[in-house]
């Protein structure tokens, strides 16, 4: 397969930063770039969540975020397929 040339720019904090943590998984930055490329093909979508920094919640935003994760994955939480189902409910 013939290969093509890429090329991003970033700042030097960031390489660092990235290098390193790729470094801590066993990859370079180039296969690291390749994984995010295959799976965003395979998944039709950005592969992960997009969320501001962490830095910029407070902490009880952040409680709030983590509950709503757990809720989202608690089977024994009643869900609803609607808004008008959930109104229905609630009378």
């Amino acid at each position: 397969m013939a290969t093509a040339v890429l090329q991003t720019r970033v700042d030097a904090e960031t390489k660092l930063e990235a290098e390193s943590l790729f470094d801590s998984l066993g990859l370079d930055i180039t296969t690291a770039i390749r994984l995010f490329l295959r799976q965003s093909i395979n998944q039709q979508r950005i592969p992960f969540d997009i969320v501001p920094p962490k830095y910029n919640f407070s902490e009880e935003t952040l409680a709030a975020i983590d509950e709503a994760r757990r809720i989202s994955k608690d089977s024994s939480v009643k869900s609803y397929s609607s808004a008008k189902e959930l109104f229905e409910d609630c009378e």
